[in-house]
């Protein structure tokens, strides 16, 4: 069947035109397509999306066979539908901002969310005890520097080594902290 018959068809809702302009521009759809996504669930679903847009904008009399092939049409109304989808997927991931309006408060509420806190305080129980699976001198260090808030020097001076041994074992005392945390976590995976 030649194009302007297709199109005819098309354009009389006959079956048999909509099957050969299924089957005769799948791959035109598909390239099209291909450029924007992925997923093949996906690419299946605006695949049929972008044959059914076509021949609406076909209904509409956009074609015009004085300015060019169908294919060529075709092609050009299928890119251009994807770029418009990818615009308006991506608009939707922009993040708005809101006006500054008689609703927003004069300060920021101080307390944390209630995902917030509990979040926090898992954290915490999970350093509690990785805590309690180190050393009695890396604790005892990692105390004194974050939960007493002594600075790096004084600690250096209570324990009566330099300022770099200092920063090293609580280099190195961080470091195990993290990796009982972490051992921790996976446990936890492995249990749930």
């Amino acid at each position: 069947m030649e194009d302007s018959e297709l199109v005819r068809g098309l354009l009389e809702q006959r079956e048999d035109a909509v099957r050969i302009y299924l089957d005769r521009y799948r791959s035109l759809f598909q390239h099209a397509i291909g450029q924007f996504e992925s997923d093949s669930f996906t690419r299946e679903d605006l695949q049929q999306e972008l044959a059914w847009y076509a021949l609406e904008r076909l209904r509409e009399g956009v074609f015009d066979p004085e300015r060019g092939s169908f294919g060529t049409w075709l092609y050009r109304v299928a890119w251009c539908r994807c770029v418009d989808l990818k615009r308006q997927a991506n608009a939707r991931r922009r993040v708005k901002l809101a006006p500054v309006g008689d609703d927003l408060p004069d300060t920021v509420d101080p307390s944390a969310a209630p995902s917030d806190q509990a979040q926090d305080n898992e954290i915490a129980a999970k350093v509690r005890l990785a805590l309690r699976e180190l050393a009695s001198e890396e604790r005892a260090l990692l105390e004194l520097r974050f939960v007493e808030n002594v600075t790096v020097p004084d600690i250096a001076a209570r324990l009566e080594i330099t300022l770099e041994q200092a920063k090293y074992r609580l280099k190195r005392a961080s470091s195990l902290l993290r990796r009982a945390v972490l051992a921790l976590a996976r446990r936890e995976e492995l249990v749930d």
